[in-house]
Formats: structure tokens, sequence, C-alpha cells
């Protein structure tokens, strides 16, 4: 694939909300997961967890404001240390829920005084996003124990042939 036609295809996170009921739908697969796990950069999981509980289910709220928050963030036991700075983390499905929420209404919010969102936290928010819908594809509810953990990677590769001097 060349250079110009990366430009012309387009990205799976381009359309990324598509509304308000799909969002809807996912939140409550994803709140069906018993465990989840998020393997990503150990700076996009703390980008997360510094913003995500400062979300309400309502709305946006000022941090000082927030009550009960359905996420939660896993405990340090259920972080693992990987290469390159990448971590794996272990969330519930209501955590998950809550961080899909948080990315997907953020897409359209207004800013406020105390906490704006700008571009960069809406981009940052539909890639999560996107990597969370595309795993919950493959869900489907099961009472087998032994079923396999599902895992939503955020580790996009540039390929060799696309890197700079």
């Amino acid at each position: 694939m060349g250079f110009e036609s990366l430009f012309k295809k387009k990205l799976p996170y381009e359309g990324w909300p598509k509304d308000l009921n799909h969002v809807t739908s996912e939140m409550a697969k994803a709140a069906g997961i018993g465990v989840a796990r998020v393997r990503c950069h150990r700076n996009t999981w703390a980008y997360l967890a510094e913003q995500v509980p400062n979300h309400k289910k309502a709305g946006f709220t000022r941090p000082e404001e927030v009550e009960d928050s359905v996420f939660r963030p896993p405990a340090e036991e259920d972080i693992t240390n990987e290469a390159d700075g990448l971590i794996t983390v272990s969330l519930s499905g209501s955590t998950l829920a809550a961080v899909l929420h948080f990315c997907s209404n953020i897409q359209d919010r207004p800013r406020w005084p105390n906490h704006a969102y700008n571009q960069l936290d809406k981009a940052i928010g539909r890639r999560v996003g996107t990597a969370i819908s595309q795993a919950l594809l493959n869900v489907v509810p099961s009472a087998d124990v032994s079923g396999p953990m599902a895992v939503i990677y955020l580790d996009d590769k540039i390929t060799a042939t696309d890197t700079t001097a």
C-alpha cells in the first residue's frame, strides 16, 4: 500500500461513534463482560484514569461535584507492566462501559470553562472508543467460565515502509 493510498482509505475510527443508540447498545454489551483486558501505553491509561472519573453519567460535571462514578480503576496488582511502556489493565465490564461512555460523550459536548475537551481529547476518545467497539463485535452472552478473555489492543504500529528518515 503506497503512501497516497493511505489518505484515500477510511480509517476505522473516522466513523465512530455511529449514533447514540449504537453506543448505548455497546455500553450494555460492555457492562456484561466480567473482565476485559486493555493493552495500551501507560500514558494512555493514565489519561483515561484521570479523565473518565471527571465524567458523570448524566453528562459533564466539575471534579468536586462527582459523587459515585461507575468507573472503578483497577488495583495495582491488576496492571501488568510490559516492555516499551506498554501495560495490560484488567477492567470490569462496568468500568469498560464507563470508558466507552466517556469516549463517546466528549465527541459532541461543548467546552466547559473548567474542563475543556479539545480536539486532541476527542481524537484520543475516538481511537479508544473505536478499539472497544471493535472488540465488542466478538462478544456473545456466555455462562461458560472457561471462555477466552476479551483483550482490547491500543497499540497500532507504523509499518517500516511508512516511516520517515
